[in-house]
């Protein structure tokens, strides 16, 4: 079977079909974690890079901190100071590390399925043996 997968969109109902072992999503997999980190990284040391020494002090930050898990707090100190980076360059990062995270998920359902899919296939494979041998022939008399 060339795509023994359907992957329904949520967002606009399309439907992809999909060949989960063309694909060897670990490795895909680690290379969107490999992205996401590095844009992780980049977001921080922007927001850092513009943050005064005396909001990083109201901040009690020594060192970058996570822009998406301080999100609020850094926002408001970004605002006090008017601003000094583009909010646009921040939301972009912002939903490419978003995207990021749900490719990665939709790569681990996407191997649950293939797995399920195999383990019913093994199952079905099974059954089928077993009732080719059932009933048991009965000895010649």
């Amino acid at each position: 079977m060339v795509f023994p997968l359907a992957h329904v969109c949520n967002d606009t109902n399309k439907m992809t079909l999909i060949n989960p072992q063309g694909v060897k999503l670990n490795i895909y997999k680690q290379k969107v974690e490999q992205a996401i980190k590095s844009y992780e990284k980049r977001l921080n040391k922007i927001v850092w890079q513009a943050l005064s020494q005396e909001e990083k002090e109201k901040l009690d930050a020594i060192k970058p901190i996570q822009y998406l898990e301080n999100k609020a707090a850094l926002n408001e100190a970004l605002e006090r100071l008017n601003w000094p980076i583009s909010l646009k360059e921040l939301s972009m990062l912002e939903n490419e590390i978003l995207t990021g995270k749900m490719y990665i998920q939709q790569a681990m359902e996407l191997q649950e399925a293939a797995k399920k899919n195999c383990m019913r296939k093994a199952m079905e494979e099974v059954g089928a043996r077993e009732l080719s041998t059932f009933p048991p022939s009965l000895p010649a008399q």
